[in-house]
């Protein structure tokens, strides 16, 4: 609808011209105020159509924005499960070391108890008693030495008794941080929870509002959120694996030596040099239109993922023609709507710096030529500007 809508605008425009040149051989002679005026006309219709398109597409950048709320929202309960389980295992692993250690003391207790018992029922026997009981230099030395291995046994005993009664204490007190730590992601999870539910409800306020035609465009929208973040979960699960079950700090993006993803060209072929370039966009876009250009790997690594996205009709979808690379240093890098058919390395290939591994194209949710380009860590999506450099 907004298509056809722009394009009578422009069809009105072009009348409007010929109409104030009175044919077409007249356009070619027209004076410099009548090109002033035609100007004028056409800043004039671009601005119809630029505001067409703005009220038409109210809604659709509405929902785009609360696409990317409501991913924020979805990644942040997913950090909140993984500190509460890992909370939840330190208060389990801390509980079974405070079980240890009270069984220990209780033992150690024991011991002492009976260690004073024995005292109690041997009079007032003392260990000088003992020594001048000896009927010999050898019985002597060897009661001598009985006593002082008995004597240290107690000290040992006693210290061992006031290590553990200290460490009891230290546990209780970590046990109840923990409780505390775990009581405190729990709200922290309820109040993101309300928040994304909220976000849900106002994003289907606005499709309510959609018409047949931007319900569709919607749909392939939601299409592409849900295959974002079944590439995500995937993404993270191989981090993990790759990293041995620990997410990896990486260093600085100035450290990660990429060299620039499409052949030929520079960070100035990308058309938006911020980021995100609007809501939800997790990546850059470089050089909208071109096509036929390589598109190469920024560092070696190891290719986890060389696929297309295609709906059941077999039409493209999402990130069409895409490729993930792990360079094993924390950082993957994607590269999205390629050519079809143009992906030239596969899934457990290992890839050099700079080699081709596909052709600039416009497959899935694209409008024209050009790559989308990724840097993700642990699976996760971080600015790519600062790797370009």
């Amino acid at each position: 609808m907004l298509k056809k809508i722009i394009k009578s605008i422009i069809i009105i425009a072009i009348i409007l011209v010929l109409a104030l040149s009175g044919n077409i051989m007249r356009v070619l002679a027209v004076t410099e105020s009548d090109l002033n005026d035609i100007q004028d006309k056409i800043d004039s219709t671009k601005s119809d159509i630029d505001d067409v398109e703005e009220e038409l597409s109210t809604a659709m950048q509405q929902i785009r924005s609360l696409n990317a709320e409501i991913a924020d929202y979805e990644n942040e309960i997913a950090d909140l499960d993984t500190k509460i389980e890992d909370v939840t295992n330190q208060i389990t692993e801390t509980e079974a070391q405070l079980k240890q250690a009270e069984e220990d003391y209780n033992e150690q207790e024991v011991l002492l108890q009976q260690r004073l018992l024995a005292l109690y029922e041997s009079g007032n026997t003392t260990y000088l008693d003992v020594l001048l009981s000896s009927k010999s230099i050898t019985d002597f030395i060897s009661k001598y030495y009985i006593v002082s291995e008995i004597a240290e046994s107690d000290r040992n005993l006693l210290e061992k008794m006031e290590e553990n009664k200290n460490s009891i204490n230290e546990t209780k007190q970590m046990l109840q941080t923990s409780k505390e730590q775990i009581e405190a992601l729990k709200a922290s999870k309820e109040d993101t929870a309300n928040s994304l539910k909220s976000s849900q409800a106002v994003k289907q306020s606005y499709i309510d509002q959609l018409n047949d035609e931007e319900k569709a465009l919607q749909e392939e929208l939601e299409q592409f959120e849900r295959d974002k973040k079944a590439i995500q979960e995937e993404l993270e699960r191989i981090a993990m694996e790759n990293n041995g079950g620990s997410p990896v700090i990486p260093g600085e993006p100035s450290e990660a030596g990429y060299i620039f993803p499409v052949a030929g060209l520079n960070i100035y072929n990308i058309n938006r040099r911020y980021y995100p370039s609007y809501p939800g966009h997790t990546g850059v876009d470089i050089n909208i239109n071109v096509t036929g250009k390589s598109i190469v790997a920024v560092k070696d690594g190891t290719v986890v993922t060389s696929t297309a996205l295609r709906n059941s009709n077999g039409t493209y979808r999402s990130y069409g023609e895409y490729i993930v690379i792990d360079h094993h240093d924390g950082t993957m890098t994607l590269y999205a709507h390629m050519y079809p058919n143009s992906r030239r390395v596969f899934e457990g290939e290992s890839v050099v710096q700079g080699q081709v591994i596909g052709t600039v194209g416009t497959t899935g949710n694209s409008t024209g030529n050009h790559l989308h380009f990724e840097v993700r860590i642990n699976g996760r999506c971080v600015n790519p500007l600062p790797y370009l450099q």
